[in-house]
């Protein structure tokens, strides 16, 4: 068997390749190092993407729980808006309704008060002028009741006649 210069080629190639071949294994060794290389890599970013994706479903869950609270209490706020405007305008027209009768009220005992005081001194006039006819009485019953007295009292002191039982006027 002779060996031929094609066969050597083919040799160096096939040994050049095979050289090649161990490299290339010993830097996938080093690559898929779990402590090092690009395997420590690749385990640290699955790591860390199940770590996101976890994070990222509890986040959309506290978002949604947040949303459903939000809209209930957007809901509840809309509630109590409606129920304070109405409150408002009640308030208003009952505020409104006092302020008409407290005038119309103030209109009619203002009216009142004056025919009871017109009354009133129209009765103070006439008590007046009875009581300045009964000072006339008096002054009458007084003025009477003396000379009533000198008659009884000269009727007691001298003698009775007749005459004296006789009515006088």
């Amino acid at each position: 068997m002779s060996v031929q210069p094609s066969d050597i080629a083919i040799f160096l190639v096939s040994f050049a390749a095979c050289a090649y071949c161990i490299v290339l294994s010993r830097r996938l060794k080093t690559l898929q190092n779990t402590k090092d290389g690009l395997g420590a890599t690749i385990m640290a970013l699955s790591q860390s993407t199940s770590a996101i994706s976890s994070t990222t479903k509890e986040a959309r869950m506290q978002a949604e729980e947040a949303a459903c609270r939000l809209a209930q209490l957007l809901a509840e706020s809309n509630q109590m808006c409606n129920q304070l405007e109405l409150l408002t305008q009640d308030m208003k027209t009952t505020h409104l309704n006092m302020t008409q009768q407290i005038n119309n009220t103030q209109i009619e005992l203002s009216t009142t008060m004056r025919g009871i005081l017109d009354q009133s001194r129209n009765r103070m006039m006439d008590m007046s002028a009875l009581i300045g006819k009964m000072l006339d009485l008096t002054n009458i019953v007084t003025t009477d009741s003396g000379k009533l007295v000198h008659r009884i009292d000269d009727s007691i002191t001298r003698p009775r006649t007749s005459r004296d039982y006789r009515y006088e006027t």
